[in-house]
Order: C-alpha cells, then sequence, then structure tokens
C-alpha cells in the first residue's frame, strides 16, 4: 500500500516542523431566510482515525469559513489555549457524528427540508435531524457504529469487512435512516 508511506512521512514532518492546522474544516452552509441563524458542516480538520462531522448553528453576522479551532501535532487541541474557541464551538453544536469504521463517509452534507428540518446525511444515508421548531436534536446518535454494536449483538473471531458492513447499513437504513423520513414525512 503506497499511502501509508506517505501519510507517516506526513506525519513525522508536521510533528518535525511543529505546524498548525485548523481542527475544523468548513464544508457547507445552509442559509435560513428566516430567523436569526444560519447552518454550517464542519468535518474533523485533522484527519488522523475516524471522519467526524459536526452541524452548528451560527448567527447571521458570522462567516463559517471564519471559525478557527488550533490544532498541532506536538499539543493536539490545547484547551488552556483554545478554551474559548472550544466552547462557544460546543455551544453551537446542533449535530455530531463519526464514521468508526469508515462505513457510508463519502457524500457528507446538510439540508434544509420541508423549512423545518436540518438533515445530516453521509453515503447516502440520513444519520441526524435538527428540528428548527422544538430546536431539538431529534435524532442524533454521535457514534452510530458503537450503538449498532451494543444494540446488535454482532460479535465475530473471524473478521468480516463485508459482512459487517451490511449488517451495519440494514441496521442504519431501519434505525436511524428510516425513522428520519417517517419524521420528515410526518412532521411538515
Amino acid at each position: 500500500m503506497k499511502i501509508l508511506p506517505q501519510i507517516i512521512f506526513s506525519v513525522i514532518a508536521l510533528m518535525l516542523f511543529g505546524c498548525e492546522t485548523n481542527f475544523v474544516d468548513y464544508h457547507s452552509k445552509i442559509e435560513i431566510e428566516k430567523g436569526n441563524f444560519n447552518y454550517a458542516l464542519y468535518l474533523d480538520g485533522v484527519g488522523i482515525g475516524d471522519p467526524g462531522y459536526t452541524v452548528v448553528k451560527l448567527e447571521k453576522n458570522i462567516n463559517p469559513e471564519d471559525v478557527y479551532i488550533k490544532w498541532t501535532p506536538s499539543d493536539g487541541i490545547n484547551y488552556e489555549e483554545n478554551h474559548e474557541q472550544i466552547e462557544w464551538f460546543r455551544e453551537r453544536e446542533v449535530l455530531k457524528n463519526y464514521a468508526e469504521a469508515g462505513f457510508h463517509t463519502d457524500n457528507p452534507k446538510i439540508e434544509f427540508i420541508n423549512k423545518r428540518h436540518i438533515v445530516f446525511s453521509r453515503g447516502g444515508y440520513y444519520y441526524g435531524l435538527y428540528d428548527l421548531i422544538l430546536e431539538k436534536d431529534t435524532f442524533n446518535i454521535s457514534s452510530p457504529w458503537h450503538e449498532w454494536r451494543e444494540k446488535s449483538g454482532y460479535k465475530s473471531k473471524k473478521y468480516d469487512r463485508n459482512k459487517e458492513k451490511k449488517l451495519y447499513t440494514e441496521w442504519i437504513k431501519n434505525n436511524i435512516h428510516d425513522k428520519i423520513k417517517n419524521y420528515i414525512s410526518n412532521n411538515k
């Protein structure tokens, strides 16, 4: 695998040169005509480990591309140094999601449906819903793979990635995606 040496080289170079990057990468936003807020999708800007996705509620005067949380290879996110930015960001989070097993990571996006619902999807499946009327994250499982493992009872002595993906996908469709679709249909 040729990509592994490139990743190792990049990590070592970052550690040696001590550069910094933004922990949250702006991906997209939804501008809401009514109200005081817009919604933005951020991806885990570091890219080490499981892909992370966060939807935040931002005041309309805030440019989502300006949101910055400093990350360095030596310190990660230094909470003492970045306390205000971290807490500011956390206070605005409405949906949070991780792709622990690397399934359904393509095409992450947020949609505004029926002028009421902010819906986060990835890999063609709905993963989270924020209801603007209730001002509540009606569906928001931040760690769906762990919940699937816990609730499905899936255990395998021999690792079978294809079987795991098939069973996980069925569970996501039945327990998150379809429930979000039904909620949208019944709450217009």
